[in-house]
């Protein structure tokens, strides 16, 4: 996932607190975590590996990119190809490793149909379309990534590892405004943003 340049006036009307802050400069901290995932059987369509970032996120975070390594220790060890193998692996979009990636907390929602596995390699290009200004995750959320094999590896174990790099505000001011607030001083700043709470009924 590489998001394209960002336009301020799309990202205020879905994130507007991230948005806010990016028109007011507020100044940024970097955002980086991993989520591990081992497999240490070559069984196909095993029982998950679940796993998700180690804590909560303590701040509303836009994440700006996913990446994700192979790697097979067992799998032509010593051998200069090696690394080769691994890249191509990446770059055909078929890793073998099959997953479903969840956003728990508040809101809680799957990236995909909750029954199916997709190829990790093609999982997180939907967020560059998705959210093309970056992938907001509201503060006290989390990631989790269900695992399996789609087809038999090399070797085990196979280590997966995606990483997630964005960042967060450091203004303790913006991170306690509630979306409402933020809509409306991008108002005041000349950029509308609706209040969707008064355009959608709720039942």
């Amino acid at each position: 996932m590489v998001p394209r340049d960002r336009d301020v006036r799309n990202l205020a009307l879905y994130a507007p607190k991230i948005a806010l802050g990016m028109v007011l400069g507020v100044p940024r901290v970097p955002f980086l975590d991993d989520i591990p995932i081992v497999f240490s059987s070559s069984t196909v369509n095993a029982p998950p590996v679940v796993q998700s970032f180690q804590n909560n996120l303590s701040q509303d975070t836009l994440i700006e990119r996913v990446t994700f390594n192979l790697f097979q220790q067992n799998s032509f060890p010593g051998n200069p190809f090696q690394s080769l193998y691994f890249n191509q692996l990446k770059q055909s979009g078929g890793t073998g490793v099959g997953v479903k990636v969840a956003v728990y907390g508040a809101p809680k929602y799957d990236l995909a149909n909750s029954d199916t596995f997709i190829d990790l390699g093609n999982v997180f290009d939907v967020l560059a379309t998705t959210w093309p200004e970056g992938w907001p995750l509201p503060k006290q959320s989390n990631v989790k990534i269900s695992a399996i094999l789609l087809q038999t590896p090399v070797s085990v174990p196979f280590n997966v590892e995606v990483t997630f790099t964005g960042f967060s505000f450091l203004a303790k001011e913006l991170d306690d405004m509630s979306d409402a607030d933020a809509r409306a001083a991008l108002r005041k700043l000349g950029i509308e943003t609706p209040d969707p709470n008064a355009l959608i009924a709720t039942h």
